[in-house]
């Protein structure tokens, strides 16, 4: 009787290393599918387009008065190559990536401030004293 029951434990066992094996193929299966939706993503060289780009590479999309705008970190030169992509690490470099795109240094870090929309120009001075002094003269009168 002693023999069966090492038989059966052996059995069961032999049955639970089975199915890990199972799952881990299968694991390795979703890891598989999520490379291949990582190679269809809108990110190219580390370059961001749009919202959905800058989200991908690891930045914040903002909507500031002048526009919206993408922030988001430079790679260092260690993370700078496209294998990288996608790995919400940021941008290769701050150059490339749209007309308006300038470079903001920190101390321990560099991060790229990425207009998506047309930027919008700021008023100037004179602007904006006359429409204050156009609306003051609106507002008086309509008291009076």
């Amino acid at each position: 009787m002693p023999n069966f029951k090492i038989t059966a434990i052996l059995a069961v066992a032999g049955l639970a290393l089975s199915t890990g094996a199972f799952a881990q193929d299968a694991d390795t299966d979703e890891a598989t599918k999520a490379e291949a939706v990582k190679i269809e993503t809108p990110s190219t060289e580390g370059v961001v387009t749009d919202a959905a780009s800058c989200e991908y590479e690891g930045g914040s999309v903002m909507d500031l008065t002048d526009g919206t705008i993408c922030f988001i970190p430079i790679r260092g030169v260690a993370a700078n190559t496209q294998v990288y992509d996608g790995m919400k690490l940021g941008v290769i470099r701050c150059e490339g990536n749209g007309a308006f795109a300038n470079e903001i240094a920190t101390p321990n870090d560099s991060y790229c401030r990425v207009y998506l929309t047309e930027k919008v120009e700021q008023k100037t001075r004179e602007e904006l004293e006359a429409e204050l002094a156009a609306m003051t003269a609106e507002e008086l009168e309509a008291n009076n």
